[in-house]
């Protein structure tokens, strides 16, 4: 995966932030075909080729940000105006959830190994003699890989004792563990959305920003500044994603102007309740091992890709889906909008109506910004009636799902937890059908690291679990820090 701290990410912040200033401010329709040209400026020197590129993927991403399908739906002479006019109408449609920006994909070259020029033309040759194919020759005493003969796999990489032979990846080919991401005619990235699973490891991967995700943030902000009666479902994994402790994130969220905000844990709970009596009837009725039904980029690799899991998935609901029953039963009329680091929960969202729109911690941050609201000054206050949900805080970790489960069960059972999918663990789990894992209970996380590595995250996964257990509160600042530097 890419670093979560780089020049793109920097980038979508701000655009995210100017766009949000310009719809509380009265005037979005009016200044969005500006706003390019405003981040953009003609004295800026320009990272690709010109700043006319530039400008024109502000206007792509702003786009993503209107909810726009740019792969199907880009047209270039229609204006960022008639694209705000339409997106501010309708309701939020964020299906397909992932979306390319073809101009920007820069057409990497294909999957290769290449010997670079430390290759010492050692005697012992390991590289020719572990290479199945025998697609390694030696040239004026340098190894050279004749690229008709080579099955790419990796052998010469591993055995050189120079480390001269490097892999050079297609980023967001060899992040997506379904092979949903390929390369059309034209050398351009293609997703096929009959495979993807809406992990979002594709669009962490990409280093030009040529894949972004379709956001409903600005349908978000339009209720809130018509001061609806907007319910905010906070994922556990929040703790941490911003300066100041979960009741000050809380207390900022109504600052923004949500009418009210509920943790995601508590519906949590009642998943937890719920896994642990299925998994314990599965064992005494002897069928075998069963996984969580947590994270919807899995139970999608399940539905698209390894339906011979679909009956040992758990029937348990997502904390999503319990929280929000919770709440629409005193609430009907309420719009509900699940914050949380993962983008596949747009798909889990569409299916249950009283969810409006989902947006993700980075989308929030902006938010934030817009409304120049400190999280870290807001009042800290204690919260009531957590006791019966407080561990389910720790399902946004690998791990923490098994162990909510493991601590409302009556006996011990096997535990075996997936931290993290890639093309090696489809693989695996399709494995399974002949030769079931050693397990009762499988906790399946498609990010490793869990929900604090998931892609719409804003902080580091490490220093989010470090300000999680509260051991490093000196870098609060720095993460305040980082967020009012994209004011």
């Amino acid at each position: 995966m890419l670093e979560l701290n780089n020049q793109y990410t920097v980038m979508k912040r701000r655009i995210d932030a100017e766009v949000l200033r310009a719809l509380f401010a009265g005037n979005l329709t009016q200044t969005v075909d500006s706003i390019p040209i405003k981040i953009i400026p003609r004295e800026r020197e320009a990272n690709r080729c010109c700043i006319y590129k530039e400008r024109a993927m502000v206007r792509y991403r702003i786009m993503a940000l209107l909810g726009v399908d740019i792969g199907h739906d880009d047209d270039e002479c229609k204006s960022l105006r008639a694209y705000a006019q339409e997106a501010l109408a309708v309701p939020p449609v964020t299906l397909p959830t992932l979306t390319t920006i073809t101009p920007g994909c820069s057409g990497c070259p294909d999957d290769q190994y290449r010997i670079t020029e430390s290759c010492r033309g050692c005697f012992a040759r390991p590289c020719a003699v572990n290479c199945p194919k025998d697609a390694i020759v030696f040239v004026n005493g340098r190894a050279q890989i004749v690229e008709e003969r080579c099955i790419a796999c990796g052998k010469c990489v591993d055995v050189c004792p120079f480390n001269s032979v490097i892999h050079i990846q297609v980023p967001c080919e060899a992040a997506c563990p379904v092979g949903a991401i390929s390369k059309n005619e034209q050398g351009y990235v293609e997703i096929d959305q009959d495979l993807c699973i809406n992990c979002g490891h594709c669009a962490l991967s990409c280093p030009f920003g040529a894949i972004a995700e379709r956001s409903s943030l600005i349908h978000v902000a339009q209720l809130l500044q018509e001061k609806e009666e907007v319910i905010a479902l906070i994922a556990p994994a929040i703790e941490g994603q911003f300066p100041g402790n979960l009741s000050q994130i809380i207390a900022g969220l109504k600052a923004l102007g949500f009418f009210d905000v509920v943790e995601v844990a508590r519906g949590a709970h009642v998943t937890a309740l719920h896994e642990a009596q299925e998994v314990q009837q599965r064992i005494v009725e002897g069928k075998g091992f069963m996984t969580t039904s947590c994270c919807p980029a899995y139970m999608e690799l399940v539905d698209k890709h390894v339906p011979s899991l679909a009956d040992r998935r758990s029937s348990a609901l997502s904390p999503m889906a319990y929280t929000a029953q919770n709440i629409i039963r005193s609430r009907p009329s309420a719009k509900l909008v699940f914050i949380g680091p993962c983008i596949a929960k747009k798909v889990e969202a569409l299916p249950i109506p009283s969810i409006y729109a989902v947006i993700t911690f980075a989308e929030l941050a902006a938010l934030f910004v817009a409304r120049d609201v400190d999280v870290n000054q807001q009042p800290s206050t204690l919260l009531v009636n957590t006791h019966e949900f407080e561990d389910c805080r720790d399902f946004a970790s690998t791990g923490g799902v098994a162990a909510a489960v493991l601590r409302r069960l009556e006996q011990p059972v096997a535990v075996l937890p997936i931290n993290g999918i890639d093309k090696k663990g489809v693989r695996l789990m399709r494995a399974w059908e002949k030769r079931p894992p050693e397990a009762d209970l499988v906790e399946v996380m498609c990010c490793e690291g869990g929900c604090l590595s998931g892609p719409g995250i804003l902080v580091h996964p490490k220093l989010a679990k470090r300000l999680r257990q509260g051991t490093n509160v000196a870098k609060v600042g720095a993460v305040r820090g980082d967020l009012k530097k994209h004011a």
